[in-house]
């Protein structure tokens, strides 16, 4: 095994990443490609969680790898840990893994080198600061630690399953045994209470010993029943998270303060005075976990959304994507926090890519597709969180007058539920109005969701049980196509998966009927929502599916009791029926539309028809182009317009596909099939379908197409909305320009006073007044108010091109003027010591530019301090030290701390830089002289 030789060089991520792939390409590994985030083949897992997950066939023997030893920078997500990111230094739910890997060839003692050559050849850890763990009965991995590599005993802790043993990623996989590797970063980072401060050790919570890889000795196999079986040959799987190693190799004090995460740190620092209401600067304060919580679950947030919609995960309401709308979501929640109240997130998918892209590229190939769908994300929940702090103060208002001594679980669900609201901001509001949260009752409404969302799940590939009291050939009659509520008998009930006589209060179950209005979910439609009840007996239908010809009416029964038998009202939810039956027939416009631009070879190859919005997945092998975009959902609002009788009639299949009814690829039919044609003859469309559709194609009221992307190879995908659903986007898109010409026009009067131009660079507001909106009474209007928002957005970003610009040219100019200066500053230094003292207070300069500045300045000397204060708008403070002042004990953090409050800010960083950001500009001769007087006593 051959030791790597050593470097001298700065430890940005992308050095770090050079030299994990260097070392271990020197020692025989073949490197192998990050895999998606969407772990292929594998139905257990939501999401990639570690680089072992695209080599589980490996380990398991059942494929063979491409080389014996391997190695991987895998991205990953997990969001176990979901609510720890933003409360803790190094909690991430995306990161990156380092990662190298064994298949039968070396073992613990070759996994266990490798990592100590590693750590001290390659990233200069001092050993005496490295402690291990390893597994409570793994003797075997402590003797190579202790009598092979020279670890002493005292620094060896063994711990127990929870800690100390890995796997499977998923419900089956290899897992085994592990042993960590930690760096002590020092007594000053223990938050152990002050009796156990000395007995701190890896293992615990606090930050004092951060582990930075963990080698995991696959032994065994588990089985989707939890059982271990021995593998065919034994496995090593390491991962090192590339966020904490950089954090320990930069010593900063969270992985949000590396180099790559600060980016989007600072760029949240600089939207912040964009974005609130008063236009104020909000600084990153690092060692304020509560102020710097926002910052830090921003800058996660946006990292995870970018990679996982890269990587085709779109917020969603199910699975996977679910789980991005809810990491958006918790997001924009924390915006709040900083004063933001509106979108930010697809503000920061810019500097993200910047960052990110030039190791992941999908990202730069995406960035718009990136950008769009938060954005669109983030407008469609700001809008529903209104609402929702709307609601919340009903809530408030309504405990108030009953003198509540708690906030009730049941509203704390609601706002959960409905709006979107994590349990975690219900609590701090209600904290704020000093009524504790009924978490006990929210718990138990969570669970009850959850065993609905099971049985719901367990009834859609339902086997009926062998003792259904009715015949499954005798289909439930339909007969919701023109209403939305009937009278019916209850044939059935089930619970459990068996016919039972009653559902009862609390009962989740499934009701069938002889009759019904609720459509079951088939052919994109998803299945009605809405009630049955029964006298004094109410059952809510959460969703309805269908098996064998019977309608299954999924949900619980909210009060009193349904027995067999009984004669029922079945109630379909009609609002929401309204607008999924206009997103159908859209689609079927669409389609129709989609063949006539296109061409005959365009085939249905998926959809969703949801109350929301409508998908549209179809066989074609190219993006389609604007004007055919164009083209198309004109199309379908000529035939909106025309106000076309929309007819259904039952066929021979023979029949039906003579006349030209189009048929949905894969679907298989009976003999007779249901026809819908809209128009004349079907001149606008003619289908085989079985769903519902409104009775005039001038019900679907507007059509827009509001993304056109590819699901897969030879595949695209159109996502439209229908109906109000067009109005509302159109009123958040105008909202949003609107925003932005503010933005702009707030930057042109700085950078116009900061040129002392004469012109004025401002615009006049290039967007439709609101009022446009609602004028919106004719299909063809649309086309016109998207085609006026286009151009309203053109003529805003060309005049934000030519603003950054003027702002390039004027950061030039000063920064010209100081950096020919840097000779002279130090001509001038005053000597403290063995240190020299540069103090300078500027007025609105670029940080970047006194950056260089201060390097400038410490290129002509040796043991060089920088103290810069930074006047204007957005007041700063920014310390820098060469390394000679430093080893003399000068610490640029102690400094920026000890001089912050001067300017009302609050800041952090590296001993040899540190900068804060403030609110009053009028304190910083006295933080400068704060800083002075304290480098003076540290000198002494």
């Amino acid at each position: 095994m051959k030791p790597m030789k050593a470097k001298q060089q700065q430890w940005t991520p992308a050095a770090i990443r050079t030299a994990w792939a260097d070392f271990f390409a020197e020692n025989d590994h073949a490197r192998v490609e990050s895999a998606s985030l969407i772990p292929a083949g594998d139905p257990t897992l939501l999401f990639t969680t570690a680089g072992m997950v695209q080599f589980k066939p490996f380990f398991a023997g059942t494929a063979r790898p491409p080389h014996p030893r391997v190695y991987s920078i895998q991205k990953c997500l997990r969001t176990t840990d979901l609510e720890s990111v933003g409360k803790t230094a190094r909690h991430c739910t995306f990161f990156e893994m380092l990662g190298n890997f064994s298949f039968g060839d070396y073992f613990k003692q070759g996994a266990i080198e490798l990592a100590w050559n590693f750590s001290l050849d390659v990233l200069k850890f001092n050993p005496e600061q490295i402690y291990i763990t390893v597994y409570k009965d793994d003797s075997e991995a402590e003797e190579i630690w202790n009598k092979h590599i020279g670890v002493p005993v005292e620094r060896i802790t063994r711990l127990g399953k929870a800690d100390n043993w890995w796997g499977p990623a998923g419900d089956s996989g290899a897992c085994g045994p592990c042993s960590e590797l930690y760096l002590d970063r020092g007594a000053q980072y223990c938050s152990c209470p002050p009796k156990k401060k000395a007995a701190c050790k890896p293992g615990g919570d606090c930050d004092r010993f951060m582990e930075y890889w963990n080698l995991v000795f696959n032994q065994f196999h588990q089985d989707t029943a939890g059982k271990l079986h021995p593998l065919p040959q034994t496995g090593i799987d390491t991962g090192a998270g590339l966020e904490r190693l950089s954090a320990l190799l930069c010593n900063v004090d969270s992985v949000y303060d590396t180099a790559e995460m600060a980016a989007i740190v600072h760029a949240i620092e600089d939207l912040t005075a964009e974005l609130r209401a008063d236009g104020k600067r909000i600084p990153y304060e690092s060692a304020d976990l509560n102020k710097a919580a926002p910052f830090r679950v921003l800058t996660d947030h946006v990292r995870a959304a970018c990679f996982a919609i890269a990587d085709g995960i779109y917020p969603d309401n199910t699975g996977r994507g679910y789980v991005i709308r809810r990491v958006l979501r918790r997001a924009l929640l924390f915006a709040r926090e900083l004063g933001i109240e509106q979108p930010i997130l697809h503000r920061l998918v810019p500097t993200t890519i910047a960052v990110f892209g030039d190791a992941y590229p999908a990202l730069k190939q995406k960035a718009s597709d990136i950008e769009s769908r938060i954005r669109t994300e983030e407008e469609r929940f700001l809008r529903t969180l209104e609402q929702g702090l709307k609601r919340l103060d009903e809530y408030l208002g309504a405990h108030k007058q009953k003198k509540a001594k708690k906030f009730s679980g049941d509203d704390a669900f609601t706002l959960y539920d409905t709006f979107g609201f994590p349990l975690e901001m219900t609590i701090e509001l209600a904290e704020r109005n000093r009524l504790p949260v009924d978490i006990k009752r929210f718990e138990k409404r969570m669970e009850e969701q959850r065993e609905r969302a099971a049985e719901a799940a367990r009834w859609k590939d339902i086997t009926l049980p062998t003792d259904l009291p009715v015949s499954t050939d005798s289909a439930t009659e339909f007969v919701g196509y023109n209403s939305a509520e009937t009278t019916a008998h209850v044939l059935a009930l089930l619970k459990d998966g068996q016919s039972v006589d009653t559902l009862q209060t609390g009962d989740t179950g499934v009701v069938i009927l002889d009759r019904t209005t609720f459509y079951a979910e088939g052919g994109g439609q998803l299945g009605d929502t809405g009630e049955i009840s029964e006298k004094n007996a109410f059952f809510a239908v959460d969703d309805t599916q269908s098996s064998a010809g019977l309608v299954l009416h999924i949900g619980r029964i909210k009060d009193g009791q349904i027995n067999k038998g009984d004669t029922v009202k079945a109630n379909v939810e009609s609002e929401r029926r309204s607008m999924l039956t206009r997103h159908h027939s859209a689609t079927h416009l669409l389609n129709h539309a989609l063949r006539s631009v296109l061409g005959d070879h365009i085939m249905q190859t998926g959809s969703l028809v949801a109350p929301e919005y409508l998908r549209f997945d179809f066989s074609h092998p190219e993006k389609i182009s604007e004007q055919d975009l164009t083209r198309i959902e004109s199309l379908v609002n000529t035939a909106i317009q025309e106000r076309a009788d929309v007819q259904a009639e039952v066929l021979p299949i023979s029949e039906a596909r003579k006349k030209g009814a189009v048929a949905a690829f894969n679907e298989k039919y009976g003999d007779s099939v249901r026809v819908v044609s809209m128009g004349e003859n079907g001149s606008f469309s003619m289908e085989f379908c079985g769903g519902c559709h409104v009775q005039n194609t001038g019900d679907v009221e507007l059509f827009h197409i509001i993304r056109e992307t590819s699901p897969g190879a030879g595949n695209r995908r159109i996502e439209a909305l229908a109906g109000h659903r067009v109005i509302d986007h159109f009123q958040a898109e105008m909202d949003a320009l609107h925003a932005r010409v503010r933005e702009y026009n707030e930057k042109a009067l700085q950078i116009q006073k900061l040129l002392d131009k004469q012109k004025d660079l401002t615009i006049a507001d290039p967007v439709p007044d609101a009022g446009a909106v609602a004028l919106l009474q004719k299909p063809e209007q649309v086309l016109q108010l998207n085609e006026t928002l286009k151009q309203a957005r053109d003529t805003l970003t060309e005049a934000e091109k030519q603003l950054t610009r003027l702002e390039k040219q004027q950061k030039r100019a000063s920064s010209g003027e100081l950096l020919e200066k840097a000779a002279e500053y130090m001509a001038a230094a005053e000597t403290i010591g063995d240190v020299k003292l540069i103090s300078l207070e500027v007025e609105d300069q670029d940080p970047g530019a006194l950056r260089t500045l201060g390097d400038r300045i410490k290129e002509r000397g040796r043991g060089v301090v920088v103290l810069f204060g930074n006047g204007g708008s957005k007041p700063m403070l920014l310390f820098m030290a060469d390394k000679k002042a430093v080893d003399a004990g000068v610490d640029c953090v102690h400094l920026i701390r000890s001089a912050a409050g001067h300017i009302k800010g609050g800041g952090g960083g590296r001993p040899d830089m540190a900068q804060a950001g403030g609110k009053d500009s009028s304190g910083l001769a006295a933080a400068l002289n704060t800083a002075r007087d304290n480098l003076k006593a540290t000198l002494k």
